[in-house]
């Protein structure tokens, strides 16, 4: 009795599984086949299913509609994940059916002490934090967690300080002190106003042909700043977000900037909580701390011998925020910040 090929009676059956990344050569000539039809693309929007990707080598007008293939069982994408789609057959429509590996990840969790991982957005280059020049010490504790999980999860990461048009010539100096220690801890420091303009210039510089994710508590202005970077921002929302509607940020959403690149929306939050990491992670999160010679390699910073962190050259406000937030993943306190 001829021996049956299981493996090419599923490629037959289920391209999608035949398609997938499944470790061993494709076995039949129509899953090869249905592999080469497929395109590589990104992941711009993605809605309860419904996921819209923008293909490679294609404008960013050019996308479609997929949704998740037999292969993906199990497996999500968020914005920014690059994948590979199955073209559409007939009535059924477009599916992913790989996402690729990751390169960067913005992730978050409900609080310090919940270790469920949320990965927010995918393989961007930077994280753009924005915060109020009008309520700056709120915002600039907030930039502390967004600068720990971006920093761990392999992005940079520019602070934006937005509305400094309100801020009186005599409050300038105080604004220029409680951001200069950022200085070792971003790319820059970005000071900007979406209502004149001042400083939007330098900004569609920084953001040119990268992928970059706004992320900022609500009332700091990103919606403005989104409008004022994509002057159709709120129509493009409406096409490519979940559900349309108003711009106000439900879920994160991709959309071209005019200069080149990605700029991805993502809603205001009032907690970024770090219980995806450890005490050691929050360190690695911490550039100024990068540099440390301490005698563990694996050093805490929580009082090793050795540890240089006591000695530091370090602004004693991050010295503190590493505090604070270490103590916070460790369970030791709990701010809410």
């Amino acid at each position: 009795m001829p021996k049956i090929d299981v493996d090419a009676l599923e490629d037959e059956w289920d391209d999608d599984v035949a398609v997938g990344p499944r470790g061993r050569p494709l076995a039949s000539p129509a899953a090869r086949a249905a592999r080469r039809r497929q395109q590589q693309g990104r992941v711009v929007a993605v809605d309860r299913g419904r996921i819209r990707v923008v293909l490679e080598g294609d404008g960013p007008e050019d996308t479609l509609d997929a949704r998740y293939g037999g292969a993906m069982r199990g497996r999500r994408v968020v914005v920014g994940d690059r994948v590979r789609v199955a073209p559409a057959r007939g009535d059924e429509p477009a599916r992913v059916v790989e996402r690729l590996p990751r390169t960067t990840v913005l992730a978050r969790t409900g609080d310090d002490l919940d270790a469920h991982e949320r990965v927010l957005v995918a393989d961007a280059d930077v994280v753009a934090v924005v915060v109020g020049a009008d309520n700056l010490a709120a915002g600039l504790r907030f930039a502390d967690r967004v600068i720990v999980a971006a920093t761990a999860g392999g992005l940079g990461v520019l602070l934006v300080v937005n509305k400094v048009d309100v801020v009186a010539t005599a409050d300038a100096d105080g604004l220029d002190a409680a951001v200069a220690p950022y200085g070792g801890a971003v790319q820059e420091v970005l000071r900007v106003s979406a209502h004149t303009g001042e400083g939007l210039d330098r900004l569609r510089e920084r953001l040119a042909g990268r992928w970059t994710v706004l992320t900022g508590h609500s009332g700091v202005g990103k919606t403005s700043l989104t409008n004022v970077l994509i002057p159709d921002a709120e129509r493009r929302t409406g096409e490519v977000g979940p559900r349309g509607g108003r711009h106000t940020t439900v879920a994160a959403a991709a959309m071209p900037l005019p200069g080149g690149g990605w700029l991805v929306d993502t809603p205001g939050v009032r907690s970024f909580g770090l219980g995806m990491l450890d005490r050691r992670g929050v360190a690695l999160g911490f550039p100024e701390l990068a540099g440390l010679a301490c005698a563990l390699d694996d050093c805490r910073h929580a009082g090793e011998p050795g540890c240089a962190l006591p000695d530091a050259d370090l602004p004693e406000v991050r010295r503190a925020a590493f505090e604070r937030l270490a103590a916070a993943v460790d369970g030791t306190a709990h701010v809410e910040d």
